[in-house]
């Protein structure tokens, strides 16, 4: 129950693909929307999945289904008819696709941004252009490669590496800056990288412990960076300390 609870910590501010929409809030007016549209339709999606969770043990048990991923289509297919089933199912995996999509965008802007421009740009090619190709092929790339995985790679070892990322250099470890960078004004910058690294040292460091099989490595890598994050705040001077009078 806390392991599959501790997925929580990430949707705290860890999810990119969240964040640059919000970044990209013009005013504050729009931003007290998307607070409000945000909060209230995240309200909405946890008491649907509670709610589809319950209606499942109640009508197939908890051990009912060979397949608990499929839950949420068999219920559906279970109280209405086929054909509504259909659409509460399909806007499901709309859902699904739009959150793939923007990470598959997200991932492809970074690497093709900021590893491979530098090195594949020409000098004499029109910046503008030659970026734009360079994302391109990186989206594409990216994508069949995502492809490939899912037909290859079993769906457990791809939940459980999805786990450890979001623990250790995904959601639980940028939540903590991202809360912290909203709400206590004494964090500054110089405090982010140690608070990274130790979010990813100290996930391989449970995961390979084996303790992770007691305790989430997701709970404990958000309760050990925000530590980390507060005691470095405190002892590492932020860039820009004014003396004087």
């Amino acid at each position: 129950m806390i392991a599959e609870f501790s997925w929580f910590f990430g949707y705290l501010g860890g999810m990119p693909q969240l964040s640059i929409r919000f970044m990209a809030i013009k005013d504050e007016e729009n931003a007290k929307l998307a607070r409000n549209v945000g909060v209230a339709w995240t309200i909405i999606a946890y008491i649907g999945a509670l709610l589809i969770g319950w209606i499942g043990i109640a009508i197939f048990g908890p051990s009912g289904l060979a397949d608990q991923e499929q839950v949420m289509p068999e219920v559906m297919l279970k109280l209405f008819p086929p054909a509504l089933a259909a659409v509460f199912i399909t806007g499901a995996v709309a859902a699904m696709l739009s959150t793939a999509d923007s990470l598959l965008i997200l991932a492809s802007t970074e690497l093709s941004e900021n590893f491979l421009r530098p090195f594949v740009l020409a000098k004499d090619m029109d910046p503008r252009r030659g970026g734009l190709t360079i994302s391109r092929i990186t989206t594409i790339a990216l994508g069949i490669i995502a492809l490939i995985m899912a037909f290859i790679v079993p769906s457990d070892l791809i939940y459980t590496i999805v786990g450890y990322t979001w623990a250790g250099i995904g959601g639980d470890t940028f939540s903590v800056i991202v809360i912290l960078t909203l709400f206590w004004k004494k964090f500054h910058g110089k405090a982010v990288p140690p608070t990274i690294i130790a979010g990813l040292l100290f996930t391989v460091f449970w995961v390979s412990s084996g303790l992770d099989a007691k305790v989430s490595a997701r709970l404990m890598t958000f309760i050990v960076t925000a530590i980390v994050a507060v005691v470095a705040t405190y002892a590492i001077k932020p860039e820009n300390t004014r003396t004087g009078a």
